[in-house]
């Protein structure tokens, strides 16, 4: 049977966790031969979220298990949950406390990993999947915004990140590589995985969505279905986050670039040569225009909407990534 542990955050999230955890219980798990467990860690929260996940590990014993840390916030905590996981799962995922996951949602991310690990199962895999946005009530919300059919790859991870953490599913090997050295480092601890996976295995977009994307005001990320209200928060983070994608792949490299690492150079190949050499010309071209230039021609560094990859260009020409 094959072993998967969800892996939950949670802070101050009383108002929708319970509609999760239901949800989660109801995943058709058993009826694929899925054995289902939840590790959940509690970030320090001061309402009632405690009481409810107490109440749930009592009532599912065998199932729920959850402990109290402190205060480190959304990233240090999904590491953290990484770190203590159970070593003997085959599987592993990530969850909010504020979403509603379709009963196929697990199931789905297991299948598609399972038909990359038939080729080659040593790799590092993920899989992620498109997310419904709804309000709070779970009725989906009409979306100004045409996403393209997303094209995953390394190329894409070093300056974009189209893993929604809460949709992803992915492999013993990813979970391995995640903690052998933490990074200091990283926007989210969902593109992290995105750039292990996509250098050294690879990664399935899903674009059927099989999870609710609650949105409200409290999201620690949103996603947001407004033109509008999208544009402006792109230009506030490029203005807060310049030079900040060159840091992550700077944190990369100091990780993965090396031959103290066991797990690279057992299976090194060209093809992970091939990026490394690329993140390295990324960062090393942020204080040469020439190298910039001659990065940019290669054309191998890409955002998903054509739009946004016109004007990522632009800050990487002028060298504020």
């Amino acid at each position: 049977m094959d072993k998967i542990q969800i892996l939950m955050s949670t802070y101050n999230g009383e108002r929708y966790l319970k509609e999760q955890l239901d949800s989660i219980l109801e995943q058709d798990c058993k009826d694929k031969g899925i054995e289902c467990t939840l590790l959940v860690r509690d970030d320090g929260s001061k309402d009632g979220t405690q009481k409810i996940l107490e109440e749930y590990a009592k009532k599912y014993s065998t199932q729920i298990e959850w402990y109290q840390g402190e205060n480190k916030g959304v990233i240090q905590s999904f590491f953290e949950l990484l770190q203590r996981a159970d070593d003997t799962a085959s599987y592993y995922a990530f969850a909010d406390q504020d979403d509603f996951w379709m009963p196929d949602k697990i199931s789905s991310g297991i299948s598609s990993i399972q038909k990359l690990e038939q080729k080659e199962d040593s790799r590092p895999y993920l899989y992620c999947c498109k997310p419904m946005p709804v309000n709070e009530k779970l009725e989906e919300l009409d979306s100004q915004i045409k996403r393209p059919v997303m094209r995953t790859g390394f190329g894409n991870a070093l300056i974009e990140n189209i893993v929604t953490g809460c949709t992803a599913v992915f492999n013993r090997t990813l979970r391995q590589m995640a903690i052998k050295e933490l990074p200091e480092y990283t926007f989210m601890h969902d593109w992290w995985l995105y750039l292990i996976a996509t250098c050294y295995g690879s990664v399935v977009y899903d674009e059927t969505p099989h999870i609710k994307y609650r949105q409200h005001g409290d999201n620690a990320v949103g996603n947001n279905v407004s033109l509008l209200h999208e544009f402006w928060d792109r230009l506030r983070l490029f203005q807060k986050k310049k030079h900040n994608a060159s840091r992550q792949v700077t944190e990369f490299l100091r990780i993965f670039d090396t031959d103290s690492f066991d797990m690279i150079k057992e299976g090194q190949t060209a093809r992970v040569a091939e990026h490394l050499a690329l993140a390295r010309e990324m960062v090393q071209a942020r204080k040469h225009f020439m190298k910039r230039i001659r990065l940019l021609r290669k054309h191998k560094i890409y955002r998903q909407r054509k739009g946004d990859h016109r004007v990522f260009m632009l800050f990487l020409l002028i060298g504020m990534y």
